[in-house]
């Protein structure tokens, strides 16, 4: 076994393994200073450093082999890249007992040192063991007190009156986070909650403030770095001052204990206008809108590719004819414009669903291969791992009780003396339920790996179920088109809308891979690089052009969707 107390042979040859977390980098603790520390000390041991593997911003509680570069880490120290692995202290492996733990054991199953750079450990001894125990659990209990102080202090600040965060238009707070009113601010709020409460909509508030030059609340906030001021107001913004109770003289703060605390601040509109505002604001939202166009099947599937915002459903009429596609919705002048106007293309939304329900109803027609997918992978190579994991482990812990047996034995013989024992025995229970949280955590993961595999099972029998209904769900009913709404939400991971040698490119991603291609030409198959198996649409001169994958990689089952089609089922 080897040591880890970073000064044998055997650590010649050593990856650096750093971590800080958002919490930590609030308070200095950054990357570039464990980086520096480290390389100094590998240059003072004569270490040679292989590879320095960096989680930034990623939180203590999270297992080593489900981080970024600590899965890394693992896959090349399972090829022998390194002998140790060295760290600033172990609470950068982990800030709870299980992750370090956890992290300790999966190294030294694979034969790699622990080595803390400002802790002296060596987890070959009994009483190396305790002490490396025993900082693993100071590490748990101090990020837990960090927490209860930091949440007392919050919910102590609240109950004394202070607002915390940024103040609300209309507002600014003073040292002792007391809220004070700016009268041009305040009279902007009066005048919009005042407007609202006559008969205006957010919209034409917006509108109006625009052609006033008033600048939106962006300005009072905006970094010009991090997040530039909105050139105009938006209609989320009008909301939002209309919904800020503060604006009544009441603010009120809701505890992570259930607890509410009322906050007296400086009252700018009375509460009776303000009711009367969020009155005709809901009003307006229930009959907004007008007489609907029509239906769309794909509402909240569609993404911009250039700004990553939501495509909408729209209609526009034009020579007597009614035009129905999917376009950006920060493609709007109303919108803070994420992009240039004119981004994103417009898809046109017959074809498109068209195009989608063809594909969901021949998987529907012929499930077979994907369905077989739904079962291969109901539990996964991963549970392979977890499986033997889980029996290494509890043969471990069954050889942790016949050591605890035999020194018992020893000592009944007089072979060693009580004190000797005593220290024996405690290394032996410290083992024994560092094995044992092993294995429960092993067990949780197969357990939850086995219901993703009983939801697979659920998801094939209301699939198979639906194939024999698919007309049913075609009528035009409304009831029908919920049905082919749920289970294009089931079957279609999401759909990108962009641009390609100035032309629209649309592409489709699959939750279960994508229909059967034989019947398509050989000129149409290419190659692309894409997480789940999906489809390729291109707009040429002679109308839209399919491009399917020649290859298809692995599905993912994703635990929603399988539950959504358990639930639809019932």
């Amino acid at each position: 076994m080897p040591s880890t107390n970073g000064h044998g042979p055997k650590t010649e040859r050593v990856a650096l393994y750093l971590r800080v977390s958002s919490e930590e980098q609030r308070e200095a603790g950054t990357i570039q200073t464990q980086r520096e520390f480290l390389e100094s000390y590998c240059q003072l041991h004569d270490l040679e450093v292989v590879e320095t593997y960096a989680d930034d911003g990623v939180s203590g509680t999270i297992p080593l082999n489900e981080r970024p570069e600590g899965r890394k880490l693992l896959k090349d120290a399972k090829e022998g890249k390194f002998g140790a692995v060295l760290v600033y202290r172990l609470d950068r492996l982990g800030r709870a007992l299980l992750v370090v733990v956890d992290a300790h054991d999966q190294l030294e199953a694979l034969g790699m040192g622990l080595v803390s750079a400002t802790e002296h450990i060596d987890t070959t001894t009994p009483s190396g063991r305790l002490h490396f125990q025993m900082l693993a659990s100071f590490s748990e209990f101090e990020r837990a007190s960090i927490r209860e102080r930091t949440r007392d202090g919050l919910h102590r600040a609240h109950r004394n009156g202070r607002y915390l965060g940024l103040a609300p238009f209309g507002y600014r707070a003073d040292e002792e986070g007391r809220l004070h009113i700016v009268p041009e601010e305040a009279e902007i709020v009066r005048e919009i909650i005042t407007n609202i409460a006559e008969g205006s909509t957010l919209y034409s508030e917006a509108l109006r403030l625009d052609h006033l030059g008033v600048r939106p609340p962006s300005w009072k906030y905006a970094s010009s770095k991090k997040r530039p001021p909105a050139k105009r107001w938006s209609a989320p913004t009008i909301r939002g001052i209309v919904r800020q109770m503060a604006y009544s003289g009441v603010h009120k703060v809701n505890l992570s204990t259930g607890e509410v605390v009322e906050q007296s601040v400086p009252q700018i509109v009375a509460p009776e206008l303000q009711q009367r505002a969020l009155s005709r604001q809901e009003e307006n939202r229930r009959y907004s809108g007008g007489r609907p166009h029509r239906r769309y099947l794909l509402s909240g599937l569609i993404t911009c590719e250039t700004c990553g915002c939501n495509c909408v459903g729209r209609t526009n009429a034009a020579r007597g004819k009614k035009y129905s596609y999917y376009r950006c919705a920060d493609d709007h002048p109303m919108r803070r414009h994420r992009a240039p106007r004119g981004h994103a293309p417009c898809a046109n939304a017959a074809w498109l669903e068209q195009t989608v329900w063809s594909d969901v109803r021949r998987f529907l027609e012929n499930p077979g291969e994907v369905l077989e997918r739904v079962r291969e992978q109901g539990i996964g190579s991963d549970a392979a791992e977890l499986e033997a994991r889980h029996g290494d482990l509890a043969k471990r812990l069954a050889a942790k009780h016949k050591e605890r047996d035999r020194w018992l034995h020893l000592y009944a013989q007089e072979h060693i003396s009580e004190n000797e024992l005593e220290t024996h025995l405690a290394d032996v229970r410290t083992q024994t339920e560092n094995l044992r949280q092993l294995l429960q955590s092993v067990e949780a993961d197969l357990a939850q790996k086995h219901e993703q595999a009983q939801l697979a099972e659920s998801a094939e029998a209301w699939l198979v179920a639906l194939k024999e209904r698919v007309s049913e769900i075609e009528e035009d009913t409304e009831e029908a088109f919920e049905k082919r709404r749920q289970l294009v939400k089931l079957l279609v991971a999401g759909i990108t809308v962009g641009k390609k040698d100035g032309r629209p490119d649309v592409r489709i991603t699959y939750r279960f891979g994508p229909p059967s291609d034989g019947d398509l030409g050989e000129e149409d198959a290419v190659v692309v690089g894409i997480k789940n198996s999906c489809r390729l649409f291109a707009v040429t001169e002679t109308g839209p052009k399919l491009v399917v994958p020649r290859t298809r990689t692995p599905i993912s089952i994703s635990g929603s969707s399988i539950t959504t089609a358990a639930n639809v089922s019932r």
